[in-house]
């Protein structure tokens, strides 16, 4: 699948570049296509996987949206979770439901490297990308009921 990088927010947009980035909206010539852009991730620092792929868990009974047909979808950065310091953190995560973007959950030192997405889909799959400022992309999927 092709992968385009928008070069100032860091979005990632599968298939085609979009007219504008949805973040910051550049326009689509300027992404930068970059198809091994989470393998380029990993050969950084093959030990890195451990702290930054994305840990999914997909809960169908919404926690904050009981009376709405909702799926949370939580996510934690990383099997041991990512730091978040002052030199070293997760800059942002973000949500597609079959590869299309929903929604950013930008963090910062202070905060731990997890969020929850609330989602009305059902039947697609979850793709959720992390940005660490120092080991660049990483992602993870999951499946929808």
């Amino acid at each position: 699948m092709k992968v385009f990088v928008c070069p100032v927010c860091g979005h990632i947009e599968f298939g085609v570049a979009p007219q504008y980035c949805p973040i910051c909206h550049v326009p689509a010539e300027k992404f930068i296509q970059n198809d091994n852009v989470f393998k380029d991730a990993e050969a950084k620092s093959k030990e890195a996987a451990i702290k930054h792929i994305p840990a999914i868990t997909i809960n169908q009974k919404c926690g904050l949206i009981p009376e709405s047909a909702c799926t949370d979808v939580t996510v934690r950065i990383g099997k041991t979770l990512h730091p978040m310091e002052e030199k070293h953190y997760i800059v942002f995560i973000d949500c597609y439901i079959d590869y299309k973007f929903v929604s950013r959950m930008y963090l910062s030192p202070g905060v731990n490297a997890a969020g929850c997405f609330h989602i009305k889909y059902t039947g697609a799959k979850v793709t959720i990308v992390e940005l660490c400022n120092v080991h660049g992309h990483w992602m993870a999927e999951a499946d929808l009921a």
